[in-house]
């Protein structure tokens, strides 16, 4: 197995390309060697910043010699061209969420990724969180008893600062608003906590802000284990001034309860228990998740492996996000088997 660290080029240079890159710099497993965005002034600045090579074009960094992944962090519907593109000069590839805004986009390029024999993975660092590991295990001995329902929320404030020059306030950009943008995160966590996701109803609003988007989004989920579940997001809610929004998953079973707060941790509530118990661990600082979720891509290029969080299951995500957009227009249940095969939407 090659030990020697992924050598990357991040591609679009935003707010998320830098907490990516710090990561990076801090990580033995990743090499930052170049990077690219459409403004000049923002490449120089990045590559001043982070020691990194920089490119005028998309192309040039596909054709860099040093370079075996792309991490995109450009917009939504910039995913699939990007992608594919990568794979076609044999480059790896690690795309934000959503791994793109439509089905077709991401059958796409989970295919042309799979013919080229590189890995594909999706940016879904939460579930990387040690809070959710340990809602994991807890689930997985059995502490819950009987799995009853599920409730899950990620809320902040960012739709009160979005304007027309950001890609994020259209609707083609950024469809369904904070459920495209943010949840995407719990559905993936939900998956890795319960599986698949089998029929999605779904309502949304506009209560304040003026862009093109929702700022409300409720799902009603039923998953195919028969698990029935809660997802809401608000794009209008507090994030205080250290940072924190609302990210919480709530799972209800027949012997306990489990309550995880990104902020607050995990606690227990028991049916033979006399309070709520806190489950003691240390967290990633900061954005550490995200390491691990970078460090998971680097090993399964070195180690010929599956990614954690691969095409399929940034198309399952996709897909629900997907059936509440359609559930909302036809106000009836949506079953993800429709969307995935219909791939067009």
């Amino acid at each position: 197995m090659n030990a020697e660290p992924l050598k990357v080029a991040i591609v679009g240079l935003g707010r998320w390309a830098n907490t990516t890159a710090e990561l990076i710099k801090d990580s033995p497993k990743l090499h930052l060697v170049t990077c690219f965005t459409r403004t000049p002034a923002k490449r120089e600045a990045f590559s001043q910043k982070f020691g990194c090579e920089q490119e005028e074009s998309y192309e040039a960094v596909l054709r860099h010699p040093e370079v075996e992944g792309v991490i995109l962090t450009t917009p939504n519907n910039l995913h699939a061209e990007q992608a594919i593109a990568a794979a076609g000069q044999g480059k790896h590839v690690r795309v934000d969420k959503p791994i793109t805004t439509t089905i077709s986009d991401a059958k796409a390029a989970i295919r042309a990724c799979e013919e080229a024999g590189v890995v594909l993975t999706v940016n879904a660092s939460y579930r990387f969180t040690r809070g959710l590991r340990i809602v994991h295990q807890m689930l997985q001995e059995g502490v819950v008893g009987e799995l009853a329902m599920v409730e899950a929320n990620y809320s902040n404030d960012r739709g009160f600062f979005y304007t027309p020059n950001d890609w994020q306030w259209y609707t083609d950009g950024s469809p369904g608003g904070p459920l495209m943008q943010v949840a995407v995160h719990q559905i993936d966590n939900m998956l890795y906590l319960f599986g698949p996701i089998r029929r999605v109803s779904a309502a949304f609003s506009k209560v304040m802000t003026k862009s093109e988007i929702p700022d409300v989004a409720v799902l009603w989920l039923e998953f195919e284990s028969g698990l029935l579940g809660t997802l809401g997001s608000s794009f209008i809610s507090p994030t205080n001034r250290k940072g924190r929004f609302t990210l919480s998953l709530n799972t209800f079973g027949s012997e306990a309860n489990i309550y995880y707060d990104r902020w607050d941790g995990v606690s227990i509530l028991k049916r033979d228990g006399e309070k709520m118990e806190h489950v003691p661990f240390e967290e990633f600082p900061g954005q550490g998740q995200v390491g691990e979720n970078l460090e998971d891509f680097a090993g399964a290029v070195r180690e010929g492996r599956a990614p954690e969080v691969g095409g399929q299951e940034g198309l399952h995500v996709l897909a629900v996000v997907r059936a509440g957009l359609c559930s909302a227009e036809r106000g009836q249940p949506v079953e993800i088997a429709e969307i995935i095969e219909e791939g067009e939407r």
